[in-house]
């Protein structure tokens, strides 16, 4: 019983044991499970920890990329714009700085500048340069502009500002300027840089230059003021006969506005038929008799009566009004030669071309239209052209000229000997007269170098079967001695005035009249 007590209890407490290693063992099975699902669920999260790290490496250098790429295109973008401002900036031919610079600079300046300071500015335009593009061309005109940046930058100081601000305008900005007295050694220094020749085309240029100057505080106390001064100084100084140099003074804008208003009065006087003809007389010296008049423009102004051409003609070749205006002269003149030589069929008339009017394309149509209109006769027509005019295109004033000869119509030099007066080209014009310029007769009968150049004048046009017309006789001493000369014709006081076609037709009708008021 004791045995089997003991026995039952060694099988209970083995089974207890079984029971309990093999509750252990479930419990390791267990664990060993969790443990080997936790290692795959920690290597499954790894993986996607590799994969994420993979992305956000690859998210990294492409980030990367992008920014080096925009990196570089800021940096072209930057040098675009600096490119950008350059050309803003920059004249293009000259690598001056432009207008925009040049106004930009002077706003800056203008916002600062104190009472006691003064700047100074200096509109530089170089005279004719229309010329030099119309003759040469283009590509010499630029080569001129670059030579003269580089003659100007010779004369600039250290508190100078050179700009180009036009097609033949430069603009010279000086600051800490002492005193305005001094000025004009400045200007003397650049005026200076234009005393030698430019070499174009294998030839020597010599070009000039108008100056406008202008002050500030004195001459404007904003940039716009001071640049519209010193522009009307420069323009001054063009009017004064180019190659000088002008100080604004506030009564050029009153004469500039004058200019302005005097434009706009031309294009209504063509409209309102203002204009009327003067004609003057001129004389044949051997008979003493009339042979032709000069027609010669006036303008019948509404408020201030009668504006002699020197007054409005050169504004009409600055606008274009000239070609109109000379279109009407002509018309006018030759409608009253009809008129006139219905009852005195040998008298001439002489029409004076302006260069705007002669370059005209449609010149020789213009005076082929009108003869056809009027029905004068053309050999009864004189066109009077200046030596510049001629020689300004020779080749197209030789055609011109010889194209209306064809049809009879003459043409006349006129102010011979004020030009070139180059033996080289009267030869090859075809022109008919001379006209010597009254500036010789003013002092013919005190100045023997006078009397021999006119008569040197006419002998030549005599060997080249040239007649020659006197302009400016005064006096009857000039009269005999332009006669004892062999001169052909004259013209001026002595005879008559240019007057209005009812008093000038009194010396056709009375040969007996001297003088005409």
């Amino acid at each position: 019983m004791g045995y089997f007590m003991i026995d039952r209890l060694i099988g209970i407490g083995v089974l207890a044991v079984t029971i309990i290693v093999f509750t252990l063992f479930i419990i390791c099975i267990i664990r060993y499970q969790n443990i080997k699902r936790v290692q795959i669920l920690l290597y499954e999260e790894n993986l996607k920890l590799k994969e994420q790290y993979q992305e956000l490496e690859n998210n990294y250098n492409s980030s990367l990329s992008s920014l080096n790429e925009l990196t570089g295109k800021c940096e072209e973008l930057n040098k675009n714009k600096e490119s950008m401002k350059k050309l803003a900036y920059t004249d293009y031919l000259t690598e001056l700085p432009n207008r925009t610079a040049f106004t930009e600079m002077l706003d800056n300046i203008m916002i600062t500048l104190r009472n006691e300071e003064t700047i100074a500015i200096m509109d530089i335009d170089i005279d004719n340069f229309k010329n030099i593009n119309d003759s040469l061309g283009h590509s010499y005109g630029d080569e001129l502009l670059i030579d003269v940046t580089y003659r100007l930058k010779q004369a600039m100081d250290e508190n100078d500002y050179l700009a180009r601000i036009g097609g033949d305008e430069f603009i010279v900005l000086t600051q800490n300027l002492q005193d305005t007295v001094s000025f004009e050694d400045k200007i003397k220094k650049i005026k200076n840089v234009f005393s030698y020749p430019f070499v174009l085309s294998t030839k020597e240029y010599f070009v000039t230059v108008s100056i406008g100057v202008a002050f500030a505080p004195k001459d404007g106390r904003t940039s716009q003021a001071l640049t519209k001064n010193v522009d009307s100084a420069m323009y001054v100084a063009k009017a004064n006969g180019k190659n000088t140099h002008v100080y604004f003074e506030y009564s050029f804008n009153q004469k500039l506005t004058e200019k302005i208003e005097t434009q706009s009065e031309l294009r209504k006087a063509l409209e309102r038929n203002e204009f009327v003809l003067f004609y003057q007389a001129q004389m044949n010296l051997d008979t003493k008799q009339v042979v032709g008049f000069e027609a010669l423009i006036r303008w019948n102004h509404p408020t201030k009566g009668l504006v002699y051409p020197d007054e409005f003609i050169y504004l009409a070749e600055e606008t274009g009004l000239i070609v109109p205006i000379g279109k009407w002269v002509l018309q006018t003149a030759c409608h009253q030669l009809k008129q006139w030589s219905e009852s005195f069929p040998d008298i001439t008339m002489a029409v004076n071309l302006s260069a705007r009017q002669f370059k005209d394309r449609d010149i020789v149509k213009l005076v082929y239209d009108i003869i056809e209109e009027t029905g004068i006769n053309p050999n009864s027509l004189e066109l009077e052209i200046t030596e510049t005019i001629a020689l300004d295109d020779i080749e197209y004033t030789i055609a011109t000229i010889q194209e209306l000869k064809k049809i009879g119509v003459s043409f006349s030099l006129d102010d011979f000997g004020t030009g070139y007066s180059s033996m080289n080209y009267l030869k090859r014009l075809p022109v008919s007269n001379l006209k010597i310029d009254r500036s010789f007769l003013n002092t013919v009968m005190e100045d023997q170098c006078d009397q021999k150049i006119i008569q040197a004048i006419i002998n030549l046009a005599r060997n080249l079967d040239l007649y020659v017309i006197a302009e400016g006789v005064e006096s009857s001493d000039q009269e005999v001695f332009l006669k004892e000369s062999n001169c052909n014709k004259a013209q001026g006081f002595l005879y008559s005035k240019p007057v209005p076609k009812d008093k000038a037709v009194l010396f056709l009708k009375n040969q007996d009249v001297k003088v005409i008021e």
